[in-house]
Formats: C-alpha cells, sequence, structure tokens
C-alpha cells in the first residue's frame, strides 16, 4: 500500500504456500499492520474525519496488537529441536 508520499507503508510477508507464515513472521506483520491502523486514525483525526471512523481505525489497531501479542508469546514459546527456539 503506497501512502501520500508515495512510500511503502505495509509490511509483507514472504510465504510459498498459505499457513506457512511462522509465529515471528505473523507477529512482525501484525505489528507493522497496527502501526499503520495507528497512523490512519492520526491523519483521520487531523482532517477532521468523523469520530466513528477514527474510533474504528483506533479499534483495528488494537486488535492488531493484541493479535500481534498473541502471536509473538506463540513465537516465544516454540522450541525447535536441539533445543533452539
Amino acid at each position: 500500500m503506497l501512502g501520500r508520499s508515495g512510500a511503502r507503508s505495509a509490511a509483507v510477508i514472504t510465504v510459498t504456500t498459505p499457513g506457512s507464515a511462522s509465529a515471528a513472521e505473523t507477529a512482525a506483520y501484525l505489528t507493522a499492520k497496527a502501526d499503520l491502523l495507528d497512523r490512519i486514525a492520526a491523519e483521520r483525526a487531523v482532517s477532521g474525519q468523523s469520530s466513528h471512523d477514527i474510533a474504528t481505525a483506533r479499534q483495528a489497531a488494537a486488535g492488531a496488537r493484541a493479535a500481534a501479542d498473541t502471536a509473538a508469546a506463540r513465537a516465544a514459546s516454540i522450541t525447535l529441536p536441539g533445543g533452539l527456539t
């Protein structure tokens, strides 16, 4: 997704098959998504959009952040053969 400045503003997960993203990749993606949604909420507030639009973006950011926290906790709990994490 390109922002007004033309810079890339969304994270991309590079996977070869559906469902093959690691928990760490998922956490990183969702954290970036939450940051993007926070910026959207801030832009909406500055541009004078309705409070409903702003609240919706903030709620979406909070949901993405909660999902990212869950994915990060899952990634931290995964132990690979040989005791590697």
